[in-house]
């Protein structure tokens, strides 16, 4: 029976490698689609899902609430006369097989941008597909019914005959570090004129002129009688004084500037998220005869493989299996249609744990289901 495996991913590259691995895995190309947000037209997907010169023809789509998009493979034929509001699209998915919170979160991630890739398998290479998946970076893995076989086509949902629905939100707070500039003050540099009186010693000169007479008694020579006559002689005074002026001069430089130092801050916050913890609640009617309690699991445990391990570590896993088979949900569906349901459930809140306690799941859903 074939089945389909949906992927999301972050971007259109993503896409396109697992695209690619999964094509030398030896999976026909024929049944890889691929489904892209392309708001400006620049992707181009070809017949075998790793890009091409041309568009592919007939490959644009337009998604109500996400706008144009790429698409190629299978779902373009499914998807490509789509013209419905987003909540039908939502329900298209439902159809394929999701489950109404899953094929909301798929919706979302296309408006947020991310790219879905559609995989059709036969049911025996399910988990090594979406192994594939998760090695390259898949965000999420949903396993459904074919959207292109027969058989497929009239199969609902796990969840299709559920009459109530409770849904619970996990809320997570996640630590965002900004930065922003604080003014930790400086300076302010003010000039102004100041007088101080000062001093100086300075040597000056000055002359006078002295006239002195003395009785002289001797006969004159002609020297003399040359200067008898009249005439006027003119002998001056000088006196050197003080001249002041001023010469500015830079004496000092007051330079001003900043200087940039980079550090490291680590900042420590405490962040907030919910979790939700799921007790199953034992059954008014006793399983095979008496009711499923603690003891009972302890001596289930004792008696089985694990008994070389504590019992507490893997009482969550058989909690969490009596809680699947008691759920209405899947009060019909074989253990094959739940594992990959509760594997994404597990995973959400135990990640990377699943392989090690799903025997002890399984365990627990067959043992209250009397297998």
């Amino acid at each position: 029976m074939e089945r389909t495996v949906f992927a999301l991913f972050d971007d259109y590259a993503a896409a396109q490698r697992l695209a690619g691995a999964l094509e030398r895995e030896g999976y026909d190309h024929e049944h890889i689609s691929l489904l892209a947000p392309d708001p400006r037209g620049e992707y181009t997907v070809s017949q075998n899902g790793r890009g091409s010169e041309e568009p592919l023809e007939g490959a644009q789509l337009t998604i109500p609430g996400v706008g144009p998009a790429a698409v190629a493979g299978p779902l373009l034929a499914v998807l490509g006369g789509h013209k419905g509001t987003g909540r039908e699209i939502v329900e298209s998915l439902t159809g394929f097989g999701f489950l109404r919170p899953d094929a909301t979160h798929y919706y979302e991630s296309l408006r947020r941008g991310q790219v879905v890739v559609a995989v059709e398998t036969p049911e025996d290479r399910v988990a090594r597909t979406a192994a594939s998946m998760r090695k390259l970076g898949a965000r999420a893995v949903t396993e459904t019914a074919s959207i292109t076989s027969p058989e497929g086509s009239d199969r609902a949902p796990i969840r299709a005959g559920l009459r109530e629905e409770v849904t619970v939100p996990v809320v997570e707070e996640q630590l965002e570090v900004g930065k922003r500039q604080v003014n930790r003050g400086g300076v302010r540099v003010h000039s102004h004129i100041v007088e101080e009186p000062v001093q100086e010693s300075v040597h000056l000169r000055e002359e006078r002129v002295i006239v002195e007479r003395r009785p002289v008694s001797r006969d004159a020579t002609e020297e003399d009688l040359a200067d008898f006559k009249e005439g006027s002689i003119e002998i001056h005074e000088t006196v050197e004084e003080a001249v002041i002026s001023k010469r500015r001069r830079v004496v000092e430089e007051i330079v001003i500037g900043r200087e940039t130092r980079d550090r490291t801050e680590t900042i420590s916050e405490t962040v907030r998220r919910t979790q939700v913890d799921v007790e199953p609640l034992a059954p008014a009617d006793a399983v095979n005869g008496r009711a499923t309690n603690g003891a009972d699991w302890r001596s289930h445990h004792a008696a089985g493989a694990r008994r070389d391990e504590r019992f507490e570590r893997y009482e969550p896993a058989y909690r969490y299996g009596s809680a699947l088979a008691h759920d209405e949900r899947y009060r019909a569906a074989e253990w094959q249609d739940v594992e990959p349901h509760a594997r994404d459930a597990w995973e959400a809140q135990n990640t990377g744990t699943w392989d090690h306690f799903k025997d002890a799941v399984r365990s627990a859903w067959e043992r209250v289901r009397g297998r």
